[in-house]
Order: structure tokens, then C-alpha cells, then sequence
């Protein structure tokens, strides 16, 4: 209960990760908790907490988006310790093979890192407002590389999908692949109470009159209509009523009024498109992506247990 108590409070720093700041005792305890055992590396709470600050501050100078932060750190929310002993693992096994990083490689990164921002001056206030030092950001992409390059080397480029498979995809999933026929319709629409809602009625026919006299719709639309346009539909997602009406309408008509148990509309269509089964030849790399990465997922996976039983590892419960 103790670590899963510690976690939980790691866990909620690694989304306000720059702004919180911990009490002695709070501190204290971090720093006791011993929440895991890499071969002869001991990893305490305090250690996940300064790697989360890490991780942080390294995606916020690489300018990365809230978004993709949120999401790494999503992934750390999820499996926890576990990643980082993950992470861990995956370096051990790049330093074991004696992986070597071009300082050039490094260089190259931590220029392009470097140019996202305006000046020199601004990149060294963002490093120093975030408590990280210049060697700090070059181990961390001397890292990145190693885990980056160790996974390609030992499971990316051990993939391979026979052409095949890709025909066999594409027959087993054809139906997925198709795209449905699409309407575009512009629409008014006023809301009743019932259909003897008289007032609605009413400013329902008066939009109708002006269209029927030549008006645009859209100008129209905006003068009645208490909705927005209806838009780009699949044709099998629209209501009985609508499809039978948009059936039998060509591109440029519009309809007369019609009685909805929320009000009134009057639809115009716009544009259709078919529905269209796209050929193998234009699924192929899509088709060769999706098996790629499951299979990419299941060999990592099977990767990761295999360095787990070479290594002693140890998550306390």
C-alpha cells in the first residue's frame, strides 16, 4: 500500500511536474522509498521523481507541444515504475553491446533543439528555469539515441512483412477499407415545441419564401436558421426522413419544409460523393504500416522479457 501510495503522488507530479513543490516530510519519504532493484542498481522514489523532472524538462526544451507531453507522461501513468525499469533495461543493453554515439549525432540534435528558440539567451533562461544543465541535455539525448538505435537494431529491422501478407490483409478487411458515400448539405433549421407550434412555423416559412424568391441559402441561414449546417454526412449515418429526401434531390435543389419531433428544417444539398472501395495498389503502405507496427509491438515485447530474465529485477509491491 506504501508504494502504491508513493506512485500515486509521483504520478500526480509528472502532470504539474514544474510547478509543485513538497514538503520535508513528503521529501523525506521519497527519498526512503525503495521502489525497485535493476541488477545491482537500487531505484528509490526519489529517484522516479528527479527521472520524471528529467523527462519533463527535456520535452519542454526539446518544444514539445502540451499534448505530446501529457502523452509521454500518460505512458508513465499507465505502466509507472515499470517504464522506467523498461527504460533502464533498454540502455543497459545498448552500453552492454558497447553502443557508441557520434558526438556529431549528438551535436546535430542538440542543435536542432537549440533552434527552436529565438536566441541563444532565450534557450539558456529555458534550461535554467527548468534546473537542467547543457551536459545535461546531451546525456539525455546521448541516451535517447542509444535506446533509440539498440531497438532498431535488435527489433525494428528484424521485422519483416512478406507482400503477401498485405494481399491477405486487404481481403480479410476489405469492408474496412471502403468509404461510405458522403452528402454535403447546408440546412435551416428552428425549433418547435410541437409541429402546431405556431411562431416556429411561421419564421420557418418565412426562410422558406425567400429562398423560393432567390435568395441565397446561406444568406438565408444565417438570418433564420437557430442551428449550424448539418455538413459533411456519410449517407448510412443520416435519419430515415432525411435520406429519403436527399435521395430524390439533386445537387443545388433544396426541400420543402420538414416536420422533425425537435422542429423544423430545410435541407439543401450541395454535393455527393460515391462510395468507393479503394483498389490494393493505393492500401498497400497503409495496409504494410498497421501489420508492421502490431508485429513491431508483439517482438518488442517479447524483447523486453527476454532482457528482464538476463538482468535481476525486482519491483517492490
Amino acid at each position: 500500500m506504501r508504494i502504491k501510495f508513493l506512485l500515486g503522488v509521483l504520478l500526480a507530479l509528472a502532470v504539474n511536474v514544474s510547478g509543485m513543490i513538497f514538503s520535508a516530510r513528503v521529501a523525506m519519504a521519497l527519498d526512503d522509498g525503495i521502489i525497485a532493484v535493476v541488477d545491482d542498481e537500487v531505484i528509490t522514489a526519489k529517484d522516479f521523481q528527479d527521472y520524471m523532472r528529467g523527462l519533463y524538462s527535456q520535452l519542454k526544451i526539446e518544444g514539445r507541444s502540451e499534448a505530446e507531453i501529457q502523452e509521454v507522461v500518460g505512458q508513465y501513468q499507465v505502466k509507472g515504475v515499470d517504464q522506467l525499469v523498461e527504460d533502464k533495461l533498454i540502455l543497459a543493453e545498448a552500453n552492454r553491446q558497447g553502443m557508441k554515439i557520434r558526438p556529431q549525432a549528438i551535436d546535430e540534435r542538440y542543435a536542432e533543439i537549440k533552434q527552436r528558440y529565438a536566441s541563444s539567451q532565450e534557450f539558456l533562461s529555458e534550461i535554467n528555469k527548468e534546473g537542467i544543465t547543457i551536459s545535461d541535455i546531451r546525456k539525455k539525448i546521448e541516451d535517447q539515441l542509444k535506446a533509440r538505435y539498440i531497438v532498431t537494431k535488435d527489433v525494428r529491422d528484424k521485422i519483416y512483412v512478406n507482400p503477401q501478407e498485405v494481399t491477405d490483409y486487404y481481403t480479410a478487411h476489405r469492408s474496412d477499407f471502403q468509404r461510405q458515400a458522403r452528402l454535403y448539405i447546408q440546412s435551416i433549421f428552428v425549433k418547435a415545441d410541437s409541429p402546431k407550434d405556431d411562431e416556429a412555423r411561421k419564421k420557418i416559412e418565412q426562410a422558406w419564401k425567400k429562398l423560393k424568391a432567390g435568395e441565397d441559402f446561406k444568406v438565408v441561414s444565417q438570418a433564420y436558421s437557430e442551428l449550424p449546417d448539418v455538413g459533411e454526412v456519410s449517407d448510412s449515418s443520416l435519419n430515415q426522413t432525411f435520406k429519403a429526401k436527399t435521395d430524390a434531390m439533386n445537387v443545388g435543389e433544396f426541400s420543402e419544409i420538414l416536420t422533425m419531433s425537435d422542429g423544423f428544417y430545410i435541407l439543401k444539398l450541395t454535393g455527393r460523393t460515391a462510395a468507393v472501395e479503394p483498389l490494393l495498389q493505393d492500401m498497400k503502405e497503409e495496409i504494410y504500416q498497421r501489420l508492421f507496427e502490431t508485429r513491431f509491438k508483439e517482438n518488442f515485447k517479447v524483447w523486453i522479457e527476454k532482457l528482464r530474465k538476463k538482468s535481476y529485477v525486482e519491483i517492490k509491491k
